[in-house]
């Protein structure tokens, strides 16, 4: 047990830049991550995210006392912002990083007064603009008649483009969705929430609430979705079960044969013509300094190549489309029991039925596990068991995933490049070179799922 851990340990010390989980290190331990849990705590007298989490905020400490930038430092360890930081050190030490830094570095208040200052106005800044985001959530509380707040509201992961908060008032608790114009508009969440409304009565589908006769709302020239909260938990990709995959499979099938038609939206597929310009982002990348340049011009023959190959197969698949959640993974589901509710519809519309149905299969199963052909047939048998699949060429609908990370790499590219917050840009800097990783991890895959797929 004691070269488990010291090798845990030194995996956290080489990746403390990187989002490190418990799962992803029992992973590595080959423990299940209870048990590994259990064994780390007993092991440094410390809950696995716990160790984590101090052992950034000693490096942002320790970088900021040698001299470096604090904003440098706090967002390469992986704080969203200063105030993050400045909450998380508190919480940990029970003082302000200065107070820190003065006490246990023997710096003297000017001389941390200098590392410090070229920061200062902007962590004032970010404080502010926490205190707006605040402030226009409690006007939105009050507006809609939902109580009046209990506690500042809590940024929580929900999808990579927009901000969701948890939000306790007086009257109940709410998911509250702060919109991104780049990726939703007002319209484009409206007709969203048509599909979520329709597909709810065949799937537990989260529909947003309406007040007033509307169902997105305005404050302060902001966009928020209202949600009611739904208490549950994610399933770490770790934790999926064949179980889960076949109840998700069986969930799929129910959405691809719920009757949208009151929609009115053609079935028709287009090719697709608009090509990434691959080069393009690599000379922006290059004029920029952006941090995921080296990845793009390491593999960029690569990426043409399965980008070519998933527009071709695109091309190639004539099967009539259909309108679904579209990126139905682990995230976007929430598990009472073994009873799920789907949340985050934003990227719902029509898709090729057969591709939906590998891409969400690959989702709930294929995660670099010795139980990834189980989870995988459960899901089959449970999409089949509703939803009959048709003998076809499977190695079309493989090439077209490779458009699922690129497409995402081409928009993370453009939104680090358009974008003038350092917090987007690191976020979206950090997403693209996770999906050119992913794309290539993906090509290794193909061959094992052909012989799955033919094997329902």
């Amino acid at each position: 047990m004691q070269d488990m851990i010291k090798a845990s340990l030194d995996y956290i010390e080489r990746n403390l830049k990187t989002d490190i989980t418990a799962e992803e290190l029992a992973q590595t331990a080959n423990y299940s991550v209870r048990h590994y849990g259990r064994l780390f705590s007993q092991a440094t007298g410390s809950p696995v995210a716990n160790y984590i989490a101090k052992k950034r905020i000693d490096y942002v400490l320790a970088e900021i006392s040698s001299g470096r930038k604090a904003i440098d430092a706090v967002l390469d360890y992986g704080f969203d912002t200063y105030s993050g930081f400045y909450k998380a050190c508190v919480k940990m030490y029970g003082c302000s990083p200065k107070k820190y830094l003065i006490m246990c570095k023997n710096l003297t208040p000017k001389e941390l007064e200098e590392i410090i200052m070229d920061y200062t106005k902007l962590a004032e800044e970010d404080m502010t603009n926490q205190t707006l985001k605040d402030k226009s959530i409690e006007t939105l509380c009050k507006s809609l008649s939902i109580g009046t707040l209990t506690s500042e509201p809590v940024h929580i992961y929900w999808g990579y483009s927009h901000k969701v908060y948890e939000v306790t008032t007086t009257k109940g608790k709410y998911a509250v969705k702060a919109l991104n114009p780049q990726r939703q508009t007002l319209e484009d969440a409206v007709f969203t929430e048509k599909i979520v409304s329709i597909a709810a009565k065949r799937v537990n589908a989260v529909p947003a609430k309406i007040f007033n006769g509307k169902i997105v709302q305005e404050i302060d020239e902001q966009l928020y979705l209202v949600f009611d909260w739904i208490e549950g938990e994610e399933v770490a990709y770790d934790g999926i079960t064949p179980e889960h995959s076949r109840i998700m499979g069986s969930v799929l099938a129910d959405i691809h044969q719920t009757d949208f038609s009151a929609l009115n939206l053609s079935s028709e597929v287009s090719p697709r013509t608009r090509l990434a310009d691959w080069k393009f982002y690599l000379q922006k990348g290059e004029e920029s300094n952006a941090a995921w340049v080296d990845s793009l011009r390491e593999n960029i023959a690569l990426i043409q190549e399965y980008y070519a190959k998933g527009v071709e197969a695109s091309n190639l698949l004539t099967d009539k489309n259909i309108i679904s959640h579209r990126v139905l993974d682990p995230r976007h589901a929430i598990w009472q029991g073994y009873t799920p509710y789907l949340v985050d519809w934003e990227d719902a519309g029509m898709i090729n039925p057969l591709y939906d149905f590998l891409n969400t299969a690959i989702h709930w199963s294929e995660h670099g596990g010795e139980k990834d052909k189980d989870r995988f047939l459960a899901f089959a048998h449970g999409y089949s068991a509703k939803n009959k699949l048709p003998k076809v060429n499977w190695r079309n609908v493989l090439y077209k995933r490779y458009l699922e990370p690129l497409d995402w790499v081409e928009f993370s590219l453009n939104s680090s490049l358009n974008s003038t917050d350092p917090e987007e840009q690191q976020k979206w800097m950090g997403q693209a070179e996770s999906m050119i990783r992913e794309a290539i991890r993906y090509s290794g895959r193909i061959e094992k799922l052909e012989k799955w797929l033919n094997e329902i």
